[in-house]
C-alpha cells in the first residue's frame, strides 16, 4: 500500500503543473480519445496488460470528479497449460461531479524505483 502512495507522489507534480498552467495536459502530451460521461454513470478504460512480467497498471485521478469502482484482468486466449498470457486490464470508473478531468494510467514495476514504462492519459468530460 505504501508503494502505491509513493508512485502516486511521483505523478502528482506532473498533474499539479498542468493544473497550475490552466491548460489541458493533452496540450503537451499525447492523450487517448476523450471520454464523455454523465454524473452517476460508470465507464470503462481497457488497456493491454501482462501481469506475469511484473508490470502493473496504477491509476491516478481526481476523486472530486471520479471514483474507481473496480478493476479486473481478462486473460487472452491461450493453449491449455500456457502461463504468462497477456490480456486486458479493465478499470471501471464512476463520474461523480460535472467538469473536466484526466485519468492517468501508469505501467510500472513497483520495485524499480517508480520508473514508468508507459503512461496513458484519458481526458474525461462529465456533464
Amino acid at each position: 500500500m505504501m508503494k502505491r502512495y509513493a508512485i502516486s507522489a511521483l505523478a502528482l507534480p506532473f498533474v499539479m503543473i498542468a493544473l497550475a498552467l490552466g491548460s489541458s495536459v493533452c496540450d503537451n502530451a499525447p492523450c487517448e480519445p476523450m471520454i464523455n460521461a454523465s454524473v452517476g454513470e460508470d465507464f470503462i478504460i481497457s488497456v493491454r496488460s501482462n501481469p506475469s512480467t511484473g508490470f502493473s497498471w496504477w491509476t491516478q485521478f481526481d476523486p472530486q470528479y471520479l471514483s474507481l469502482v473496480g478493476s479486473s484482468f481478462n486473460e487472452g486466449s491461450a493453449s491449455p497449460g500456457m502461463v504468462g498470457v497477456p490480456g486486458t486490464e479493465v478499470f471501471t470508473f464512476r463520474a461523480e461531479a460535472a467538469g473536466e478531468t484526466d485519468v492517468y494510467l501508469l505501467l510500472l514495476q513497483p520495485w524499480e524505483n517508480g520508473t514508468i514504462a508507459e503512461r496513458q492519459i484519458f481526458p474525461v468530460t462529465i456533464s
